[in-house]
């Protein structure tokens, strides 16, 4: 069969169109060695030429590229990419001789040698004609730069990319410009900027590339404290990419997501991925990533230590390994990074094995770098913290855990999103354990009491003081919440399309959650509360209130009880003990909210609801003395117990909150807004009675009135809000519960950068006391969402909440903060008379 070069040429785009635009590499370079064929058959008849060189050029550096991507040696490529710059040479062709040294360069970055890969890209831009050739040398370039740290440099030369890409032939470098102006900004530490450009980047990519850009954004999302997020976009990365064969880029989302299950505690699953991974580096003879999957591998191990309170010979053993890893990414290009990591652990190990002089050795020895992760600084102040308490420093200790928290506090001051800033915390649960441990050796409850809180105010409070103003974001809300209403309209008789349209509802939230992200923060870090400046204010004001600050520790609840005449610590029941106890008192509640339920069912559940909220009562509260009025600060589920509903809270004031809240007493109660919701049999009767109890003034809205739109606009500046409808805690996306409205759910999304500081929040509804926990252990649900906002309590049920109850209690309720009276005593008054136990729990500040 004849061949002619315009043919060959023809094999050759085929080929770089199934490289590049479908990522199919094995098809693509079996197509280029085809191409190469026929270029022999063709030379042997007609002789060699320029011509026949340059696309024989063209087709070797294909064949390299495939081949790379596929993960074949490096001799290999090198081989093929050296007699591509021979053809281009003999063609007489300098920019192909560029292209061949861009490719190059990129083989070598991927391979760890980068300044040989600089060198590379140098050249080939200088020999480059065509500007739009340089477009890949320079997002390589630009790459190149970021591992380096000169950012700089690495925004110019995307920025010169972006700019360069002009036209439709170039359309799939556009994104890549734009996804890599977003990790340069992830790496200036402006998150929010960088998961816009970044999901920019991701609209208009072609489909091949969106296992990549996931993976990049998913290192955004674990630097934002979003590890779930992060391992569930590396999930979803990993099963894309797996389908380029073994590629670089699929051992760099494996060691990612390895490195999130490290985070999240799932130390053994990270292992044993960091093993497979580390094991296919190996065989690729990919050094850096070999290095790589290692020092994951001994952070899972180091995390198992931890979770297992392990010898101080096992840490030894673990800095040994350290060292390994420390000594080899030494000696291999582009690995530096590695060793100062891997150092880190090393000395993070000897603080935990008491060896604090060589901890505090290994530090002083890490480089200085100035664009290393959140987690690696606050590492360090870790570290210094251990050294310093184990020594007895307490003085020094606290000064780095201080340090180690202003750290936190500016990255969660450029975040808006309250989800955003209740998730920074996860990268702060090592530094609150090691300074609460240090707290409880003391024996002080002073400080303990001060470390709880310096540690808990670093997360609370909004991010924004002002909504967010997204056009799209609110069409996303708007879209889920007509499906929403439209699944529930459908019912159970038609369960397919329910399930569809949840489905779909559900997709649209979280895109509007991730949106979220987007946001830049513009609120403040709340001054902790300290146990000394706490009793000086309770004798100021002559309270006799109690706080009670609780934290689980190696698996029990300790307690701070803080008075005007002192402070103590208490040592009370296990954390699971507890949490069983709380687990029966929902089941109760839930039968008990059945008003069909037959007389002897229920004479049995109250019994059974009776034992139990007697036992969390004398373990919690009875055990620390606490009789009067209370203020309790809990975290996890414990926040959402039933606390007004405990035999010693009867007619007693009880407010509850995630961390000791201070606010000034300068509520002034007055009519506000009354909602009432649909398909409540007596939301009518309890909304008139609520609005006849102010007198009729103020804004009521029932009906088709009481739209989202509607009640969302008067939140704001009223002094006391009262919404009676169905609600709905979301555990597995709490920013998504809800009250139903007229036109659907008003969710806790659409609430934030509200000002509610002016405001007393009173939910009428089932469960939207309830709380979801974050990574890190902020809690997020409607409530906590609303209390962040600055309302100055929410009255919120933790359970399903009877009608015939709300319409009795709510009216007291009312009538008592008409009267002035706190809204924790107005609460406790209002369900005093009530026969049996009403699950309304009052959140907010300490007020005295």
């Amino acid at each position: 069969m004849s061949v002619d070069l315009a043919s060959v040429v023809t094999q050759v785009e085929a080929a770089r169109s199934h490289a590049r635009t479908y990522r199919h590499f094995g098809r693509a370079a079996r197509l280029y060695r085809a191409a190469l064929r026929s270029l022999d058959r063709l030379e042997r008849g007609s002789g060699p030429s320029a011509d026949a060189a340059l696309v024989r050029a063209r087709a070797l550096v294909g064949v390299a590229s495939c081949e790379t991507e596929r993960g074949a040696d490096r001799s290999v490529t090198l081989a093929l990419l050296q007699e591509a710059e021979a053809c281009a040479s003999r063609a007489g062709d300098p920019a192909m001789v560029a292209t061949v040294r861009g490719n190059r360069g990129l083989l070598l970055l991927r391979t760890g040698e980068l300044e040989a890969a600089r060198r590379e890209f140098d050249a080939a831009i200088d020999g480059m004609v065509d500007p739009r050739e340089m477009v890949p040398v320079l997002l390589n370039r630009g790459s190149l730069r970021l591992e380096t740290g000169e950012l700089d440099a690495a925004v110019r030369d995307f920025e010169r990319c972006r700019d360069l890409v002009a036209d439709d032939a170039e359309v799939m470098f556009r994104p890549m410009a734009e996804h890599n102006l977003g990790y340069a900004r992830y790496l200036a530490g402006d998150l929010p900027a960088a998961l816009r450009s970044i999901d920019r980047a991701a609209e208009v990519a072609p489909p091949e590339h969106a296992g990549v850009g996931l993976m990049d954004k998913a290192v955004v999302l674990f630097e934002a404290g979003l590890i779930t997020d992060a391992e569930d976009a590396l999930r979803r990365a990993v099963d894309l990419l797996a389908t380029t064969r073994g590629s670089r880029d699929l051992l760099d989302a494996q060691l990612a997501q390895a490195r999130c299950l490290v985070s999240l505690g799932r130390h053994e699953d990270a292992l044993r991925l960091a093993r497979r991974t580390r094991a296919r580096a190996r065989r690729i003879a990919h050094r850096v990533l070999e290095l790589r999957a290692g020092l994951v591998a001994l952070e899972a191990r180091h995390g198992m230590l931890l979770q297992r309170s392990g010898s101080r010979d096992a840490f030894r053993r673990l800095v040994a390994v350290a060292d390994g890893i420390e000594e080899r990414a030494a000696t291999v290009p582009g690995a530096e990074r590695l060793a100062g990591e891997a150092a880190l652990v090393a000395a993070e190990a000897l603080a935990r094995a008491r060896r604090w002089d060589e901890a505090g050795e290994r530090l002083r020895r890490l480089p200085p770098s100035a664009d290393v992760s959140l987690g690696t600084r606050v590492r360090v102040e870790v570290v210094r913290a251990l050294c310093a308490f184990g020594r007895g420093e307490r003085r020094a200790g606290v000064a780095a855990v201080r340090r180690g928290q202003r750290l936190l506090a500016s990255q969660r001051l450029r975040l808006g999103a309250v989800e955003a800033v209740t998730a920074a915390a996860a990268h702060g649960i090592r530094l609150q354990a090691v300074d609460v441990e240090a707290a409880l050796a003391t024996g002080s409850a002073d400080a303990l009491f001060d470390a709880l809180e310096r540690g808990r105010a670093t997360f609370a409070g909004s991010g924004r003081v002002r909504p967010p103003d997204d056009p799209q974001t609110a069409e996303l809300v708007v879209a889920a919440r007509r499906l929403a209403e439209r699944s529930r309209l459908v019912g159970p008789d038609d369960a397919v399309e329910q399930a569809r349209l949840q489905r779909e509802a559900r997709r649209l939230q979280n895109r509007a959650r991730e949106r979220a992200w987007y946001a830049d923060g513009d609120g403040q870090v709340p001054r902790p509360a300290t146990a000394r400046r706490l009793r000086a204010e309770l004798r100021e004001f002559g309270s006799d209130r109690v706080v009670l600050d609780l934290a689980s520790y190696r698996g029990r609840l300790t307690a701070v009880r803080v008075d005007r005449s002192g402070s103590r610590i208490f040592e009370l029941a296990a954390v699971d003990e507890v949490l069983e106890h709380a687990r029966r008192v929902r089941a109760d509640q839930q039968v008990l909210s059945n008003p069909l339920l037959p007389a002897p069912l229920h004479e049995a559940a109250l019994r059974s609801l009776a034992r139990e909220l007697d036992w969390i009562d004398r373990a919690l509260l009875l055990e620390t003395g606490v009789e009067g009025p209370a203020y309790v600060a809990a975290r996890d589920r414990l926040v959402s117990l039933p606390w007004t509903s405990l035999p010693s809270r009867r007619d007693t004031s009880t407010v509850v909150n995630s961390w000791v809240a201070r606010a000034a007493a300068d509520w002034r109660p007055g009519p506000g807004l009354v909602v009432a919701g649909p398909d409540l049999r007596q939301a009518a009767a309890e909304v008139a009675a609520v609005a006849d109890v102010w007198g009729g003034g103020g804004r009521v809205l029932t009906g088709a009135d009481a739209t989202c739109a509607a009640v969302a606009t008067a939140l704001e500046g009223v002094p006391v809000v009262h919404l009676a409808a169905h609600g709905s805690h979301e555990p597995d996306n709490p920013v998504f519960s809800s009250v139903r409205l007229a036109d659907g759910p008003l969710y806790a999304h659409e609430l934030d950068g509200l000002d509610l500081t002016r405001s007393v929040v009173v939910l009428s509804a089932c469960d939207v006391g309830g709380v979801s926990v974050r990574h890190g252990g902020e809690p997020l649900g409607l409530t906590s969402v609303l209390l962040r906002m600055g309302a100055r309590a929410v009255v919120a049920s933790v359970a399903p909440l009877r009608d015939d109850v709300a319409v009795r209690v709510m009216p007291a309720l009312h009538g008592a903060l008409r009267d002035g009276v706190p809204p924790g005593e107005a609460l406790a008054r209002a369900v005093a008379a009530e026969p049996e136990p009403v699950p309304l729990v009052c959140f907010g500040p300490l007020v005295l």
